[in-house]
């Protein structure tokens, strides 16, 4: 009998053996099934991931900075960057309503949202994004890393995962939820068009319109008028006499400081950035601007006004703030680029990370010697052509390569060549002056009249480019440098004409003028004149516009430390891409 009961036994734990092993390789083929299922929704979390991030980055690039508008086409990028990078959404797709976000931004109500499907998909992108909004976590927000509600764009990832493995345990689907949130900056980024750069540091009246001068920076084609000043109002410079960094003088009704925006609904809007607005330690805020100018109304009735209704003051649109200066390294970048740089009135200058063209370096070493000492290679002289520097009434000089037997020319007049009536002519040929190009009487200087190439034009130490009497002068396609001089181009009333090189290829592409003398610059005359290309005089203290009465307008982007514009004109500045250097201002970043 005992081996019976023990036989009986045996068969009973063998069975009881064969439920245990069962049900455990059912739990662990069930514990395997959801780890395979559950590293899916990892994999789902990081693909989504990838794709949130990448949507709301390129829906803030569409987002206009100062006002939160343009979220309809922020909405629709966002969801057409959702559809290209995930993985296996259906082809069958429901877009989101995007012309719910068409209308303005309100920075303090409520956050609109719009959802689209893609299956297994539900996409939901919002705008704005408050700070109390789920979206930003439970980080304290930092206006100057966060920005506002209008510039931020959220983008959530809903997916829900069919279980491949872990049904049979009754475990049929999994969902992930992932979000992004990034904000369009008024800082960083690949760079706008931007007419006007202030770039002055610490100091007052650094933007100034004077007398009867009018400032208006308006729209080219779909870029907003857009104006920068660098100053943190706090220098010994501010004062009674000078207390704002810009500033309409004396409150008249005939003078103002405009940018103006594309016109249209939608247009992209207009904008002066301020760095004394940016709340970083030492910016004087109060020092900004004049509050009486965004208040006291301008002559409707003079000639050529336009723009907007509210444009009727004297300072439009309201100066924003903006977090970092300008600085002069965008053209240094362009056109010198090195390691390492000076100092610009005691603020250091990034250093450049391109390849090592150090274009007005090298141009300097090779020409910026003392006048009188000859060039290398050789080149034409002047005194061959004329001797004593003295171009009267009567006389013409046209000199291109052939005259100067394929050479170029320098002009070895010290102090200075002397147009007094007559007229010069120089076509496909460099030139360096020894000394000044003074024009008096109706004397008229002419450089690539010609149109064919670029060339440059190089003032040694005091030479200086003077217009008087009823002169012209025209610099067509060229770059001009002054190694300590000034222009002063605004006497009398015959024409100007100052274009860039237009070559891409050309090194000094775009430069019309590179002066690094603190001495004030003057350009002005007749509404005739025509003025493409970059001025960079980043020293000049100041630069002066100014003329008589009419509009001198001008397709030139002026980067200079301070700015007067005054006589009885309106100067007229247009943002031209293809002729300026673009400055980093816009730009995207992901902050949740």
């Amino acid at each position: 009998m005992p081996e019976r009961e023990n036989a009986i036994r045996s068969a009973h734990d063998s069975g009881a053996s064969l439920v245990i092993v069962a049900i455990s390789m059912v739990l662990l083929l069930g514990v395997a099934a959801i780890a395979v299922d559950l590293a899916g929704l990892r994999q789902d979390i990081r693909a989504d991931r990838l794709s949130a991030d990448a949507a709301s980055t390129a829906g803030a690039s569409q987002i206009e900075p100062f006002t939160g508008s343009r979220a309809d086409v922020a909405c629709q990028t966002a969801w057409e960057y959702v559809l290209t990078n995930l993985e296996d959404e259906s082809a069958a797709a429901t877009a989101p309503n995007c012309a719910t976000f068409a209308s303005a931004c309100d920075p303090i109500g409520p956050a609109r949202q719009e959802s689209g499907t893609a299956d297994p998909y539900l996409i939901t992108i919002t705008h704005p994004v408050p700070d109390s909004h789920p979206l930003m976590g439970t980080q304290t927000p930092n206006a100057v890393f966060d920005g506002v509600a209008c510039q931020r764009v959220g983008v959530t990832i809903q997916r829900v995962r069919d279980f491949t493995f872990a049904a049979v345990l009754g475990f049929n689907s999994g969902t992930t939820t992932v979000d992004s949130v990034a904000r369009v900056r008024a800082d960083v980024g690949e760079g706008d068009v931007v007419p006007l750069v202030l770039l002055e540091p610490y100091g007052c009246d650094a933007l100034t319109a004077d007398g009867q001068g009018k400032i208006t920076v308006t729209h080219f084609m779909d870029s907003p008028g857009l104006i920068a000043l660098d100053s943190d109002g706090s220098g010994a410079s501010c004062g009674a006499s000078a207390p704002f960094t810009m500033e309409v003088q004396a409150n008249g009704d005939k003078r103002w400081i405009r940018a103006l925006p594309v016109p249209g609904a939608g247009g992209a809007k207009s904008a002066i950035l301020s760095y004394a607005l940016s709340g970083q330690p030492g910016a004087v805020a109060s020092r900004a601007f004049n509050p009486a100018d965004l208040t006291t109304p301008i002559d409707t009735s003079v000639p050529g006004l336009t723009g907007p209704p509210q444009s009727y003051f004297q300072l439009y649109p309201r100066p924003q703030f903006r977090s970092q200066r300008v600085t002069r390294a965008p053209l240094d970048h362009r056109y010198n680029c090195q390691g390492s740089y000076l100092p610009y009135l005691g603020l250091t200058i990034a250093p450049c990370s391109g390849a090592a063209a150090t274009y007005i370096d090298d141009h300097d070493l090779a020409f910026g010697q003392a006048p009188g000492i000859p060039p290398s290679p050789a080149m034409k002289r002047w005194t061959d052509f004329d001797p004593d520097c003295n171009v009267g009434s009567s006389e013409t000089y046209l000199v291109d390569s052939t005259t100067t037997l394929g050479m170029n020319l320098w002009i070895n007049c010290n102090p200075r060549l002397v147009i007094n009536g007559g007229r010069v002519e120089i076509n496909q040929v460099n030139v360096l002056f020894d000394g000044d190009l003074d024009l008096r009487s109706t004397g008229r200087f002419r450089m690539n009249n010609g149109n064919t190439g670029d060339y440059w034009a190089f003032f040694r130490i005091g030479g200086d480019v003077l217009k008087g009497a009823q002169s012209s002068i025209e610099f067509t396609r060229t770059s001009v440098y002054l190694k300590d001089g000034k222009v002063d181009l605004v006497g009398g009333a015959g024409g100007l004409v100052w274009t860039a090189p237009t070559d891409t290829a050309y090194r000094f592409e775009d430069l019309a003028l590179w002066s690094e003398s603190a001495l004030a610059h003057e350009l002005g005359g007749q509404s005739g004149n025509i003025l493409t290309g970059t001025f960079f005089t980043p020293y000049a203290n100041p630069f002066i516009l100014k003329g008589q009465a009419g509009q001198l307008q001008t397709d030139a982007q002026f980067l200079t430390r301070r700015l007067v514009v005054t006589g009885f004109t309106e100067v007229l500045m247009k943002p031209d891409p293809t002729t300026s250097t673009l400055i980093p201002i816009r730009g995207v970043s992901l902050i949740r």
